[in-house]
């Protein structure tokens, strides 16, 4: 029997303020809790009020420092405001973003609706933009940083029913690539994360039982993923081991998309 054992966290972030978007639950909870584990300042992005409250009360109890700002990524001046606060909260400027922030409805082709697909790409890809944007200035004048954006394997294998996801998750991986040309004479890596399915009910939970069993059936490894597993990649990503990183499509799934091709 295999046995599993915690390594002690190296302290590859300390000091650095980190904002995380839909930090309030799932991946992003994950990666707020490894970034602080990792001596990382924790700036966590929601638009659940109370979810992030609850959130932010439970790591400060921990002795984690986090505070919570209610802002929707999909709206450009909350998205100015919220790192304008965030710097002036912390002190310091921002030098990890995480963009994680995401919004989905998957649906058959002939019941795709404008309003979905505006808000799918609103929030996970014109979001990008908007975050982006705003942390560019602050990692300019620090000298650098590192932003970490979550794709989706949708944007390199085909689902059925994912045609306005899969775009918008694709867009990820195009958007990762051009802003890394843009910011490396500025110090600032962008790269990506291709995360598979992970076992959350945000993920899981939008898809049917027989998909679910297939989708298992296909991986190498035998499950699915865990939150905790993809903050281990955002936080390399995140750190100086990866300094030499640069517009990186990073894939963990479990082996799913070498599987099925």
């Amino acid at each position: 029997m295999t046995t599993h054992t915690t390594a002690p966290v190296a302290q590859r972030l300390s000091g650095t303020v980190c904002v995380v978007t839909g930090a309030a639950r799932g991946i992003g909870l994950a990666i707020a809790e490894r970034f602080a584990a990792e001596g990382g300042r924790i700036a966590c992005f929601d638009v659940g009020a109370a979810r992030l409250e609850a959130t932010v009360a439970g790591l400060v109890a921990r002795g984690i420092e986090a505070r919570g700002y209610l802002a929707d990524v999909g709206r450009r001046d909350a998205v100015a405001d919220a790192f304008d606060a965030v710097e002036r909260d912390f002190g310091a400027p921002v030098g990890v973003l995480v963009n994680n922030a995401v919004w989905a409805r998957f649906q058959p082709l002939e019941e795709v609706d404008e309003e979905s697909v505006g808000r799918m790409f609103d929030v996970g890809l014109k979001g990008l933009i908007w975050t982006t944007q705003a942390v560019a200035s602050q990692m300019k004048r620090r000298g650098g940083g590192a932003i970490v954006n979550l794709s989706s394997t949708s944007a390199l294998q085909a689902l059925t029913h994912s045609i306005a996801y899969a775009a918008m998750k694709a867009g990820v991986l195009g958007l990762t690539r051009a802003s890394a040309v843009e910011l490396s004479p500025h110090g600032i890596r962008v790269n990506a994360i291709v995360p598979g399915m992970v076992g959350t009910p945000a993920s899981v939970g939008k898809f049917d039982e027989a998909t679910v069993t297939a989708r298992l059936a296909a991986m190498p490894l035998g499950r699915f993923g865990e939150p905790r597993e993809i903050a281990s990649v955002a936080a390399f990503l995140a750190s100086d081991d990866s300094r030499y990183v640069q517009g990186a499509e990073i894939v963990a799934d479990g082996g799913w998309t070498i599987a099925t091709r």
